[in-house]
């Protein structure tokens, strides 16, 4: 059983930061509780205590509440860390007469042995819950290594003659942060998790250890004696912006985030011997959590067990806007609560929104992307996550969707979606609600469906199609062919020789947005409605006489209508509008003396003009 008296004595001279390879004195030594790596909703806290005459693992609530003891031996068992979707522990344990590495059930059932060789411990898992790091003692030293969950495939990541320890995984699980004698003196570093590009991150005379990223990787904690005594520090991931967090003449120690971030759990022995205390993020508002007479250290605060899709997430949000990244294995992503941005990355993913509006993205996908929002099992994403059948599951309860770099085929469900292409040649697809669809670059088909959508093709030649409802379709740029479909739809072509048709419904061409005046005519011709920013003479918009209305520009216009019946606005502008036949309406109150007000044959409506405007006595008798 650990001394207080000799710990503190360890801290006071640095020694506590060399775990030895004996069994015996690295069960004596406080085990580093690695960070949450799974940012979200706060779950329960896994510590070490020995209220019970030796070492074991407990679980307690987050404030301290509800404490259960989840081993049972003679032995020592300490360093319990959860896994990322909080339904296993992997911890240290002497039981077999050496140090090696177990996991357990969250509630300490199926205790099993994971490594075969002795003196292994400080574990901590990778964010997708397939990996384990830790700290073994092989060749007279301390080095890294990694280990399937199941205890196969051990690797060993870091070979030198000093000590590498306590190793913890990025969230993003592309970096190891660890602390190392190499330079000299303890330091943190990080590496990636193959082993290779080690970085130095902490330079100073004293020693550094426990290192721990922050749920969103942008953040590490870790323990320091610089300022004489054991205290928790934060930086920046690249080293930058070291900060003092605690602040008094005992010892502080052992320092992780909460799944949330909000805060941070660390051992102290402030009040007479060592205690789990925790505090916010920025060292504000110490709290003890454990009161006894025995020592209560390694506590490592795990996230709430969240389902998603029936399976357990390793991934969590929180009710605020989240953006959450996965790994580049397999991931269960759950957003919960608020507006959310789900980014699955390479690996099969299964992901799931919540309340709010969340957002699906593959914008580091460069191969196409299949993805709809109807609820499917392993056919979203693309080659990158997968063979077919065996890529992203995404939910019901997902409302946006962007696309890659690639070919793109995005379908939305019943619900209000936003699906956004990308620089590739996309189809997009809404569904029975009121969607937004917008392009990107390339070559784009955008088929809005039911409800009233918002559908923008952008750069490229697109074809654009509303369907049913009362759809705005905006070609934008390029040479792009606009359906309304059914309903009365509004239809810009922007810039580029456009083809506007109008189909059920009354439906209006408009250039309210261009930047010069425009000669257009419903029905007339092909490729002579515009202006120059949509091509030379000739190739330039064509209006369907299936459109009934026409909106000019901010400029001199000449509009012309058809035989049916039309409705003209002129806009601002000095303007020429030409009813035809029909029964028209002609609208030219914009304060600027129009050239001509013509509604042609036919009874028409009579128009809506200022008073400098010329007479238009065609427009009578409707």
């Amino acid at each position: 059983m650990r001394s207080t008296t000799i710990l503190s004595t360890a801290l006071a001279t640095g020694a506590f930061l060399v775990p030895f390879g004996s069994p015996t004195v690295a069960a004596a030594l406080p085990d580093r509780a690695v960070a949450a790596i799974t940012p979200g909703t706060n779950g329960p806290i896994v510590f070490r205590s020995s209220r019970d005459g030796n070492m074991e693992i407990y679980r307690m609530n987050a404030d301290g509440g509800g404490a259960a003891r989840l081993t049972n031996n003679a032995a020592s068992d300490y360093g319990p860390s959860y896994s990322p979707d909080g339904r296993r522990v992997v911890f240290t344990s002497t039981r077999d007469g050496d140090t090696a590495i177990f996991t357990m059930n969250a509630d300490g059932t199926g205790q099993t042995r994971l490594t075969s060789t002795s003196n292994n411990f400080s574990p901590s898992w990778s964010p997708d819950g397939q990996q384990i790091v830790f700290t073994g003692f092989r060749d007279g030293n301390h080095e890294i290594f990694r280990i399937d969950a199941d205890g196969t495939d051990e690797v060993r990541l870091t070979d030198n003659t000093a000590f590498d320890f306590t190793p913890n995984f990025s969230p993003d699980g592309q970096q190891i942060t660890f602390a190392s004698s190499r330079d000299g003196n303890y330091e943190i570093y990080r590496m990636n998790t193959d082993g290779t590009a080690p970085v130095r991150l902490t330079t100073n005379a004293a020693s550094d250890t426990d290192p721990a990223f922050s749920p969103n990787g942008q953040q590490i904690t870790f323990t320091s004696l610089r300022d004489g005594n054991s205290e928790i520090y934060r930086m920046n991931t690249d080293g930058t912006g070291q900060t003092r967090l605690t602040t008094n003449p005992t010892i502080d120690l052992q320092s992780s985030y909460s799944p949330n971030g909000a805060h941070i759990i660390f051992t102290s022995v402030r009040d007479g011997n060592f205690e789990v205390y925790r505090m916010n993020a920025d060292g504000t508002g110490q709290l003890r959590l454990t009161t006894n007479a025995a020592d209560d250290t390694d506590a490592n605060w795990g996230p709430a067990y969240t389902e998603c899709q029936g399976r357990a997430a390793t991934i969590t949000g929180t009710a605020l806007d989240d953006a959450l990244v996965g790994t580049p294995g397999p991931d269960v992503i759950a957003g919960l609560g608020g507006n959310d941005t789900l980014q699955g990355l390479e690996g099969a993913d299964v992901i799931c929104g919540g309340p709010g509006l969340d957002t699906v993205t593959y914008a580091d996908h460069e191969a196409p992307v299949t993805a709809n929002l109807t609820g499917g099992t392993g056919d979203d994403g693309s080659i990158e996550d997968g063979p077919s059948g065996s890529r992203d599951s995404i939910g019901k309860d997902v409302e946006f969707l962007t696309g890659g770099n690639g070919d793109d085929d995005l379908t939305g469900n019943s619900a209000y979606n936003s699906l956004r292409g990308g620089p590739g040649d996309d189809r997009l697809a809404g569904g029975g609600t009121g969607d937004y669809l917008a392009g990107g670059s390339g070559d784009d088909i955008l088929q809005g469906g039911d409800g009233d959508d918002g559908l923008q093709g952008d750069s490229g030649d697109d074809s654009v199609s509303g369907g049913e409802g009362d759809d705005d379709l905006y070609g934008v740029s390029g040479d792009d062919t606009l359906f309304g479909g059914e309903g009365d739809d509004l239809l810009l072509g922007g810039t580029g020789g456009d083809v506007m048709v109008g189909g059920e419904g009354v439906d209006q061409a408009s250039y309210a947005s261009s930047a010069g005046g425009v000669v257009a005519s419903i029905g007339a011709g092909t490729g002579d409605d515009g202006n120059a920013s949509d091509g030379p003479a000739g190739e330039r918009d064509t209006i369907r006489a299936s459109v009934e209305n026409l909106q000019g520009s901010s400029f001199k216009d000449t509009l012309t209508g058809s035989a049916g019946d039309n409705f003209i606005d002129g806009g601002t502008g000095a303007d020429t509008m030409l009813g035809l036949a029909g029964t028209d309406l002609l609208i030219a109150t914009d304060g600027v003396k129009d050239i001509k007000i013509d509604c042609g044959g036919d009874n028409d409506h009579p128009a809506q003009r200022d008073a400098i405007d010329p007479s238009a006595a065609s427009c009578t008798g409707a």
